[in-house]
């Protein structure tokens, strides 16, 4: 069954509505709100260069837990929404969180959001990945599939152009790895480690450009 079938079934309605209702309840806790979903109409935004928002899962925690993470590091979720992700790597010791998104509404709310947490390390900036130019600040980097493959080839071929410009150990973090190929076709990244899901949402990939 394709994914397309797959949306339009009963259980991807119900696994939906379930996790929305538990990310409700913790955005009530918290008062932020990184739990609804948005489509790219509904950001501002033409859903051929971008993807729906929908907010990372917990599941970033562990996957941060396996990586050597240092108060010099700085790291960068493109495509980062509403900002459910910073505020998970918000718990390691970053000296840099960084987000980008194409959506200046999602950039308002995750604005929202991390002065209600005071999260100070984390900053949102409206901009495009496909052709954003300061990747060299960056020693690790993070995607939630927040973009159809021709746009996430020409944000890896900018993040390519950097490793080669600036060489540096770095890290990939990637939820939901749909376009995985185009990664290891650069013959750059290798696979570190995986975690695995039954449901693909909730499946990591971690690579890395040295041995």
């Amino acid at each position: 069954m394709d994914f397309t079938a797959i949306k339009k079934s009963k259980a991807y309605g119900v696994l939906r509505n379930l996790w929305m209702k538990r990310g409700k309840k913790e955005d009530e806790r918290l008062g932020v709100d990184f739990s609804l979903w948005e489509e790219p109409e509904q950001a501002g935004f033409d859903p051929a260069r971008g993807n729906r928002y929908q907010p990372s899962t917990d599941g970033l925690r562990e996957v941060l837990k396996r990586l050597p993470v240092e108060k010099e590091d700085a790291i960068i979720d493109i495509g980062c929404g509403k900002g459910k992700a910073m505020h998970l790597m918000s718990a390691f010791p970053f000296r840099q969180i960084d987000g980008i998104d194409l959506s200046a509404e999602l950039c308002r709310t995750a604005h929202e959001n991390f002065a209600a947490l005071g999260l100070e390390r984390c900053r949102v900036l409206q901009d495009d990945a496909a052709v954003f130019e300061h990747y060299d600040a960056y020693n690790y980097f993070y995607v939630f599939n927040s973009f159809p493959a021709a746009v996430f080839r020409k944000m890896l071929n900018y993040i390519l152009c950097s490793i080669a410009r600036k060489p540096r150990k770095v890290y990939f973090i990637y939820l939901n790895p749909v376009c995985r190929e185009l990664l290891t076709e650069t013959g750059v990244f290798r696979l570190l480690f995986r975690r695995g899901h039954p449901v693909r949402w909730f499946r990591y990939e971690c690579y890395t450009n040295e041995a």
